[in-house]
């Protein structure tokens, strides 16, 4: 693979290390590597090498099928006009960054100002990888709720991070960063919200939905973490909207969760999360997890089962407190 040369010496794309790799080659490992470059390409090109970059993400998309690689550069943000509804099946969209970031992604894809989509990424379609990026809902409309809607099967998201670039819809309660009802799928060093912007209403940052009719099954969600910086104390982290939203077992291992004490307005939480009484259909996991400035976890905690060191005394589960 080579990359474009600029003036300052900076190429713009990074050099996947060994993590990256399998992302890079195709799902199938014969699968077309299409390159977008928000500074330098043009969608008149064909895509297939750095120097022949694309331009923008959802020219793309069109030309990608099953086992192809989207390769985005990281010298400037990949702007969208409107969202994009990934309906399509097993294609990896890498931002070539050195891998494992967990913020400030070099690769950035933002929905426009302008925008009156609902999210920056929604995503339906089975086995896609996203890694190495940073997603920002970036609109003022008032229908710029969610920075990710998922509801795919097997989707892996890894080394990604999912923030509001704008502070218009911080204040509804139905503004969340992730609206999640995935099947199977792998979150891995994921980071969802951020401490830049101050939230002023109720609302969750991670919200356990059905999206397109399925519940959250059967999902792996490892070393993430949580964040908001709220003037309301009864923001929360995580929340399931209803108690049909989950089905079978869910396991969050190592999940951090933070609210930011700051000079913005940020105040410590009441609670962490907000479960649904009767989950009827399923079990949320959570091993070895951490809260910090939240005086408790969850109130509501049918279904719900935890190790590690928490706040208070979980309802249900087992509660582990270190000596």
């Amino acid at each position: 693979m080579t990359a474009t040369k600029y003036p300052n010496g900076i190429s713009s794309y990074g050099i996947p290390v060994t993590g990256s790799l399998p992302m890079v080659l195709g799902a199938n490992g014969a699968g077309n590597i299409y390159f977008v470059d928000a500074t330098n390409g043009s969608d008149g090109n064909k895509g297939l090498s750095a120097d022949q970059a694309f331009k923008t993400l959802p020219v793309a998309y069109v030309a990608a099928v099953s086992g192809d690689t989207i390769a985005l550069s990281t010298n400037s943000t990949h702007s969208l006009t409107a969202g994009i509804a990934w309906t399509k099946s097993r294609i990896n969209l890498v931002g070539m960054d050195f891998f494992g970031r967990l913020v400030q992604q070099g690769a950035k894809v933002q929905l426009a100002t302008a925008a009156t989509t609902a999210y920056v990424l929604k995503v339906t379609g089975t086995r896609n990888s996203f890694s190495n990026i940073k997603f920002i809902q970036g609109a003022t409309a008032s229908t710029g709720l969610h920075v990710l809607e998922e509801g795919g099967e097997g989707s892996l998201y890894q080394n990604c991070s999912f923030v509001f670039g704008v502070g218009d819809n911080l204040d509804l309660t139905t503004a969340t960063e992730v609206l999640c009802g995935s099947d199977s799928g792998t979150y891995d060093n994921c980071t969802f919200g951020s401490d830049t912007l101050v939230t002023s209403a109720a609302r969750a940052v991670f919200t356990i939905d059905q999206v397109g009719g399925f519940e959250f099954k059967s999902n792996i969600l490892r070393d993430c973490i949580w964040m908001v910086s709220s003037s309301d104390a009864d923001a929360l982290l995580l929340k399931v909207a209803a108690n049909t939203d989950v089905l079978y077992t869910n396991l969050f291992i190592n999940p951090i969760m933070m609210a930011s004490i700051d000079a913005a307005g940020g105040i410590a939480l009441t609670i962490a999360g907000a479960s649904a009484s009767s989950l009827v259909k399923g079990t949320l996991n959570f091993a070895n997890l951490s809260t910090f400035n939240c005086a408790s976890f969850m109130t509501t905690a049918d279904q719900v089962m935890i190790t590690g060191n928490i706040p208070t005394a979980a309802t249900s589960g087992i509660s582990v407190t270190p000596a």
